[in-house]
């Protein structure tokens, strides 16, 4: 019963990952609270699946809303090294300090997604300068947190009033060097379930193919209102964890 309901939650995550760029924030606390797995081998085997799916997710939504490599760039290379000084920490931080900022984060960004939903979006994108900054702060949270990147970059894109398809593109892009560079210091030392991670991985592929699907649907608008509805759940949910 409780593999089924974890393989559930990674198979909803990756539809919504594939809808929004932003879903990977379930997988961490069902593996903890209902499977009982350690958070260190929850993170890490999460991580690792993120790798894999996450980079089929970002090609598809590249393809949709293109993002110029000198605007990618910085902000992909600065979240690596944010993320591998997260993975060194992470059994040094209390997860419950990590999911209140979360929470907090995707509440109030949420509930203001959904109430500009229909606000023109910028013309541009933020500054290479501003992604890389941004890219540190959210490599350290997402490996601190088992999150992807998407949960914490995205909310605050859209705050800078970022067009929402290139919004969940530049997400995603995020997720890639941050799980590649927490799986690497996991690996190394050894907190991976490979076979676990295999599952994941396999479950949210299988989701983001019918999240993307869904995605190419929606308008921007429509976009922006579906993310704003996950980001005040993610909120919700995650709050009630930490204060739990």
């Amino acid at each position: 019963m409780i593999f089924a309901v974890v393989a559930a939650v990674a198979a909803i995550a990756g539809v919504l990952i594939g809808m929004t760029g932003v879903g990977g924030v379930l997988l961490v606390p069902a593996l903890t609270e209902w499977a009982q797995v350690p958070l260190e081998r929850a993170i890490a085997a999460s991580m690792l699946a993120f790798l894999c799916a996450g980079t089929f997710a970002t090609v598809l939504h590249l393809r949709r809303a293109p993002v110029p490599v000198s605007t990618a760039a910085p902000l992909a290379a600065s979240a690596g090294l944010g993320a591998v000084t997260g993975s060194l920490t992470v059994v040094f931080i209390a997860p419950e300090l990590v999911r209140g900022f979360i929470a907090a984060l995707a509440l109030m960004s949420g509930v203001h997604a959904w109430v500009s939903a229909h606000a023109p979006g910028a013309d541009r994108l933020p500054s290479p300068r501003t992604l890389a900054a941004l890219g540190v702060l959210v490599g350290v949270g997402s490996a601190l947190s088992g999150t992807g990147g998407p949960v914490l970059l995205l909310p605050i894109l859209l705050a800078l009033r970022t067009p929402a398809h290139r919004a969940v593109a530049l997400a995603l892009v995020v997720q890639v060097p941050i799980s590649l560079s927490a799986t690497v210091i996991h690996a190394v030392a050894g907190r991976i379930d490979y076979p676990l991670a295999a599952l994941l991985s396999a479950l949210l592929l299988a989701g983001i193919l019918a999240g993307a699907a869904v995605s190419r649907r929606l308008s921007g608008h429509g976009l922006k209102r579906v993310v704003a509805v996950m980001l005040i759940a993610v909120g919700v949910w995650y709050g009630a964890v930490s204060l739990g």
